[in-house]
């Protein structure tokens, strides 16, 4: 049993390097996905990869301590299945749920952000760019920015967001923002 115990620690180790090597792989050349299947199958959400490396890691940590203090072998395993599920399931619910559901409704989408004011932190050049700040659900974002007709604005002045195309910030100072939100497209 000594040595299936070791087998998933070695196992662990290289799961652990491998997805760290890729992760960081995938980060440098932008490479991604998400498939979102905890709302269909709830009980999915064990298979990340997250609560399997918890999962063999104490259950290999506990098995290799039950050997070293000589308990019996089928108590051993009992014991390092149950601490296992515990551990896996405390992280799965009380750590990566919270941190999952904390990303998703902190991140602003182009329709939340359309008409809201912000400030201009650097000008915005006559048809050119400048830099803009706006505050969404108490976090601050800066955005490059462009004013809808091409004209400039001064550093300092309140806008107000119109557009978002290819991730340029459209706006017009706010003193005109009495046309209809209605009318504004929205590309992304």
């Amino acid at each position: 049993m000594e040595n299936v115990y070791k087998i998933l620690f070695l196992t662990g180790l290289v799961y652990t390097t491998v997805t760290t090597l890729l992760g960081t792989v995938f980060d440098v050349f932008n490479i991604g996905g998400d498939i979102d299947l905890d709302g269909d199958l709830p009980w999915f959400s064990i298979f990340k990869p997250i609560t399997i490396v918890s999962f063999i890691t104490v259950f290999d940590g506990v098995g290799l301590i039950g050997i070293s203090l000589e308990l019996n072998q089928v108590l051993t395993f009992c014991i390092a299945v149950v601490t296992a599920f515990i551990a896996s399931y405390s992280i799965n619910k009380f750590i990566v749920i919270p941190l999952y559901k904390a990303q998703n409704i902190s991140t602003p989408t182009n329709e939340d952000l359309i008409g809201i004011k912000a400030a201009v932190i650097s000008t915005i050049y006559e048809d050119g760019f400048g830099t803009i700040s706006y505050s969404f659900k108490g976090n601050r974002y800066t955005s490059p920015a462009k004013h809808l007709k091409g004209k400039a604005i001064k550093k300092g002045e309140e806008v107000q967001i119109r557009e978002i195309r290819k991730k340029i910030f459209y706006v017009i100072p706010s003193d005109k923002t009495s046309e209809t939100k209605n009318s504004i497209d929205i590309r992304i």
